[in-house]
């Protein structure tokens, strides 16, 4: 059995508490206009030309060899402080072909943590719940889900998932990017609120959107769109602002 993977990222300090191995499953069913990874959007491996030299984004990795990979690091988890983070694109999307891996890393006590939109089914879920120590939640643009194409009630119900799972509820982080043209704007902060108010047990991380793929989306011939920085003084008043509805929110910088 094997994943279709992007990159396996070492030493990684902001997937997960600890020291963790990142590892990127290509595919998503979202298309948000400010992704950071847009060659894990496309299921497919794609081709690219770099320096005379041609290239992939994406290759298929059978799950023992990517626990070998990963078990790699082990000795810089420090006894189950760090682990393996799956990212993405949308890493539930491939979760049913990982079992045998999670299982395994599992029985070594490797700490699992999960990074994902919730935008999927809800079985694909409950099997990430089974092996989840710690879950990040994106919070994307809630006043108008057609730039993203997230499924609204297919998402809530999935928070409603996790939040009654046995992960331990300072393990599950909602994280929302911040950009003026998408999702700093009223209708979205007030969404966003409404949303936090629900879960005031979550941590909550905030960041900018930056513009460090625009070579990704160049070497892929896909249209990149520019965001313009967001101020720390923006930054620091939506964080005021969620705050007020969860005490458990600071600024991070990917």
């Amino acid at each position: 059995m094997s994943v279709r993977i992007t990159n396996i990222q070492r030493f990684s300090l902001h997937d997960g508490p600890g020291i963790r191995t990142t590892v990127f499953l290509k595919g998503c069913n979202l298309h948000c206009p400010w992704c950071c990874n847009p060659e894990n959007i496309d299921f497919n491996i794609e081709h690219y030309v770099e320096n005379g030299l041609e290239k992939d984004f994406g290759y298929d990795i059978d799950l023992e060899d990517l626990e070998r990979e990963v078990l790699k690091d082990e000795a810089f988890y420090d006894n189950g402080k760090g682990g393996v983070t799956f990212s993405g694109g949308e890493p539930l999307l491939q979760i049913e072909k990982m079992i045998p891996l999670l299982e395994s890393l599992k029985s070594k006590d490797i700490n699992i943590c999960f990074e994902t939109a919730l935008s999927v089914d809800e079985k694909l879920v409950l099997i990430a719940l089974d092996y989840a120590d710690f879950i990040y939640i994106d919070i994307k643009s809630l006043s108008d889900t057609s730039l993203t194409g997230l499924d609204w009630e297919t998402y809530l119900n999935n928070i409603e998932l996790v939040d009654n799972s046995g992960i331990k509820k300072e393990n599950m982080v909602f994280r929302i990017p911040l950009n003026y043209e998408c999702t700093l704007n009223e209708d979205n902060l007030v969404k966003i609120s409404s949303l936090l108010k629900s879960y005031p047990d979550f941590n909550v991380e905030i960041f900018k959107t930056h513009n460090l793929a625009e070579t990704k989306y160049k070497h892929l011939n896909k249209q990149y769109k520019s965001f313009k920085q967001v101020s720390d003084e923006d930054m620091d008043n939506v964080l005021n602002r969620i705050r007020e509805v969860n005490k458990n929110s600071r600024i991070i910088s990917l």
